[in-house]
């Protein structure tokens, strides 16, 4: 019996080893197909839709890629079951010949699901393609689940119709050409691109707003899409449609790099003694050089700086000894504007020992980390050097433009606010590698925030109407407001906090905030309150006024709502949940924050379901997605800018927005830090335990508590591992809030969501 078994099972086997030497019998593997995922390290996390009404469902799209189809002779049809019982969608055929390549990178379709769902219903939607010249076919799961009508579901959702836009938006070439031999593709349409834009369905007008002449906008767009968690590399990236889109882009963005000798910049002050206010806090005066006279004498703002003790001081920037720094040479010819967001991509890239496949032969093969020190280095060199202020005879925050420690369009230039935040950005995020700003840097900048600041106008005493006499804090493109006021506040103002950010300049005790003292450093309150008072200026939308808006509502303009974004997280010594003015009665509708303050990135107006004076910058970006005055809702945000006119910013804004509403900066940061309290009748004493995700490239965290949402924040400790107790000066009963920040090395990569523990 066994040898009759055996000889059935050879005679099997020899069947099917004839069946494959058949040549037109060859088994075919089916189409590679993928489906966007949420989370990539998480396949199954589902994708939101919300009831807009209780009979009207957000429409949303599934995103889905059949890439193997990319040059294929074959024709595809494509099939949609969404899982609801409702009909299914059919889309083709199409070829995937080089002609029509886009449509390998695009078969998604719209949907909206019942609203009548109930809150937490599934459902799995199954796209197919079937290849109908070798009869295969491959299936792949969208995961959609409903949710409530909230921000959370409208932020959602407006980010997976933001990223699908970029997506379609693309250019790809297998064929790079000029030297290149790694596949790339982005939305910069310089002449000679290997593509054109929009990159999408020929057919379509998708990436009509989402392209540039510039190379920049690859690196914006590179990060958009990694700061929401689709990376090149990593667990999920095999099955991400988007992890192409990221490698492409970081190849082609690479190019734009180039590489010099490094060079010496020379600054001719002492920025210990150069940085002062009165002690009184009145305004230096030039009729005593400044010297606060009858004053209480000088208060200096850095005394204890040491960078340059007796000017004229030259410094060499050359972190890794290399030799060499490395800056944007995109067509913009505005380099300080234009390096920080390639730096930017690199670090949200999480993988600073990654090799640059391209560029030229001292970008090529040099790792990440490499090339953003050599940016870092680019900056320091760029640094303008020169001071005059009240010691020169110019009246401080007034009639002249300031001088410092700042940058300007290109090296050792001048001072200017909008291109010195991108500097700032720069040395902030190169803490996600762990590179530290060198203290010249921040001792020279210092004294820019200091001679640039506006403090000629008064200090409004009422609810701010941005009148001419109330300007306290602001800053201008080249000064004070005051002294250069081109385009409105709303980008510059923002853009020195960021500086003050790096400069570790922050909050400071006030009476006005129910301190029960006021330090003589009031600069970043000063500034803060102007910006709070005129935060809900009316915002009206392009056609009706937009145009000139954005000179007056900071929300109304997208590039320094991105400036005041950035402001607000990485302000020191941790993230600012509440925008706080001292100018009382500006914000008094919503109880449930404290005093004189709004939740910037949260709030609702009543339009929205909420009972703050008006929206925060979350569900504003929300409203601005797809201006109608742009035709049919595809997803990308365009318009929100003083030049509306111009190209130059609103090609950037849907990268933007996507980044925003992540609520971050350089990387996609700890989302799911909670913890449980235990109280002191089971213990010796009340005890909080944390958990978090691990960060990448993060050595170590620092753990901070407080007992208000928003903090302030207390650092309670720092953990090497993804956990934390907390056992000190606790009580049961009570409540408390904690943030994590992950360290690399001695710098801090990013803040985590709040999590809020009782104690039983």
């Amino acid at each position: 019996m066994k040898a009759k078994f055996n000889g059935w099972r050879w005679l099997a086997l020899a069947a099917v080893a004839v069946f494959l030497a058949l040549p037109n019998l060859a088994l075919a593997a089916g189409p590679t197909v993928l489906t966007v995922p949420v989370d990539p390290n998480n396949p199954t996390s589902t994708h939101t839709t919300y009831p807009v009404t209780s009979t009207t469902e957000s429409t949303i799209v599934l995103g889905a890629t059949v890439p193997s189809a990319w040059g294929s002779t074959d024709s595809f049809t494509v099939t949609w079951v969404f899982g609801d019982g409702s009909p299914n969608v059919v889309l083709g055929p199409f070829l995937g010949t080089a002609t029509t390549a886009p449509y390998a990178f695009d078969i998604s379709t719209t949907h909206q699901y019942p609203a009548s769902a109930a809150t937490g219903t599934p459902w799995t939607a199954v796209v197919t393609v079937q290849d109908t010249t070798n009869s295969t076919s491959t299936s792949a799961n969208y995961y959609v689940a409903q949710e409530l009508n909230n921000l959370n579901s409208r932020v959602n959702v407006a980010i997976d119709w933001g990223l699908w836009y970029m997506h379609r938006s693309m250019w790809r070439s297998n064929a790079p050409g000029n030297g290149q031999t790694v596949n790339w593709g982005g939305w910069d349409v310089q002449s000679g691109s290997p593509g054109t834009c929009p990159g999408s369905d020929p057919g379509a007008s998708y990436g009509a707003y989402d392209c540039s002449y510039y190379g920049v906008v690859d690196a914006e767009n590179v990060q958009a899409f990694e700061v929401n968690g689709h990376l090149q590399t990593g667990p999920g990236a095999a099955t991400d449609p988007y992890a192409d889109d990221v490698a492409r882009g970081l190849a082609r963005m690479l190019t734009f790099l180039t590489a010099e000798a490094t060079a010496t910049d020379t600054y001719n002050y002492n920025p210990a003694t150069a940085n002062f206010t009165c002690a009184d806090g009145s305004i230096p005066q030039t009729t005593d050089l400044g010297a606060c006279t009858g004053h209480g004498g000088r208060a200096f703002y850095n005394a204890g700086a040491t960078s340059c003790t007796a000017p004229p001081c030259v410094i060499t920037y050359d972190g890794n000894k290399n030799g060499l720094m490395i800056y944007s040479s995109d067509g913009s010819g505005e380099y300080s504007y234009t390096t920080s967001p390639f730096l930017d991509a690199l670090v949200a890239s999480g993988t600073p020992t990654a090799v640059a496949p391209t560029g030229n032969p001292n970008v090529k093969g040099a790792t990440f980390q490499t090339i953003i020190q050599d940016i870092l280095d680019f900056y320091g060199y760029s640094q303008y050097g020169s001071d005059l202020d009240v010691s020169g005879g110019y009246e401080r925050g007034y009639g002249y433009s300031a001088q410092g420690g700042a940058w300007l369009y290109g090296p050792q230039q001048g001072d200017d606010d909008s291109t010195s935040q991108w500097a700032a950005i720069a040395f902030l995020s190169g803490h996600g590698f762990g590179i530290n700003i060198p203290a010249s840097i921040t001792d020279f900048n210092n004294v820019w925030i200091t001679d640039a600041q506006d403090v000629q106008d008064a200090k409004p005493t009422g609810a701010d109407s941005f009148a001419s006499s109330d300007n306290y804090g602001a800053y201008g493109y080249r000064g004070s407001f005051y002294y250069s006021n081109a385009w409105g506040p709303w980008a510059v103002t923002p853009s020195a906090m960021v500086q003050m950010d790096m400069d570790s300049i922050g909050r400071t005790t006030n009476t006005a905030f129910g301190d029960s003292t006021t330090a003589f450093d009031q600069r970043w309150n000063n500034t803060e309150t102007f910006y709070a008072d005129n935060f809900c200026n009316s915002v009206t939308t392009y056609g009706n006024g937009g145009a000139s808006n954005a000179y007056y509502a900071p929300r109304g303009y997208m590039y320094g709502m991105f400036s005041f974004t950035k402001s607000m997280l990485l302000a020191q010594p941790t993230a600012i949940k509440y925008l706080r003015t001292e100018t009382p009665s500006v914000f008094t509708t919503d109880s449930s924050v404290p005093a004189n303050t709004i939740d910037w990135y949260a709030a609702l107006s009543p339009a929205n379901g909420g009972t703050d004076p008006c929206d925060g910058v979350a569900q504003t970006l929300v409203t601005y997605q797809q201006n109608p005055a742009y035709g049919s809702f595809d997803g990308h945000w365009f318009g929100y800018t003083y030049d509306i006119g111009s190209n130059s910013q609103s090609a950037y804004e849907t990268a933007w927005a996507l980044i925003m509403l992540k609520k971050t900066v350089f990387v996609s940061c700890i989302t799911n830090l909670q913890g449980r309290g235990t109280d002191g009748t089971k213990l010796a004493k009340p005890r909080i335990d944390l958990t978090w995700s691990a960060q990448t490239n993060a050595t170590s965290y620092a753990v901070f508590r407080g007992t208000t949402s928003g903090g302030p924040y207390t650092q309670v400790g720092t953990s090497t591992i993804d956990g934390y107790s907390d056992r000190v000066g606790l009580t049961n009963g009570d409540t408390y809030y904690y943030v994590v920040q992950p360290i690399n090395g001695t710098s801090e990569i990013c803040q985590s969501n709040e999590a809020k523990v009782t104690i039983p």
